[in-house]
């Protein structure tokens, strides 16, 4: 699934409402604190993950990404059905580090402070909207969308 910033499709809406995490613990480390969430969305047409890539970076400080972090917002019940891939899924739901995605030293770091972030439900909602958008924008109006109710079995 080809992914594309959320920046490049929705420019003032990321402007606006991209976020800023406040991260204390990482000072001990001497990692700055404050990091913005750079957010990726599936553009495939037709396809419908319901999930987002996130990149740490630094605030205020030359473009380095210090974690990528995929998160899929649904139960993996919606992941087992959706996957064709019969152990994919179970990496889906909820949050991990992309093993093909740039990954700074202390990514584990970042992870854990995403766990967190996520347990705010407008965070996630901010994400459900932000995916919706994109796929409003970039899904051709004629081909039909892969949902899980739509599969067999």
């Amino acid at each position: 699934m080809p992914l594309a910033p959320l920046d490049l499709i929705c420019h003032d809406i990321a402007m606006a409402e991209t976020r800023l995490c406040q991260a204390p613990g990482l000072a001990s480390l001497g990692l700055p604190t404050e990091y913005f969430m750079r957010e990726f969305y599936c553009t495939e047409s037709g396809c419908d993950c319901r999930r987002v890539l996130v990149q740490f970076m630094p605030d205020g400080q030359p473009p380095q990404v210090a974690a990528s972090v995929n998160y899929g917002w649904e139960k993996a019940t919606f992941y087992k059905k959706w996957s064709r891939d019969p152990d994919l899924w179970r990496e889906m739901a909820g949050a991990t580090l992309e093993p093909f995605a740039e990954q700074g030293p202390h990514a584990d770091k970042f992870l854990l402070v995403f766990q967190e972030l996520v347990k705010d439900r407008a965070i996630v909602a901010a994400f459900r909207r932000h995916y919706k958008l994109v796929k409003e924008m970039t899904d051709a109006p004629s081909a039909p969308r892969r949902k899980p109710e739509d599969l067999p079995g």
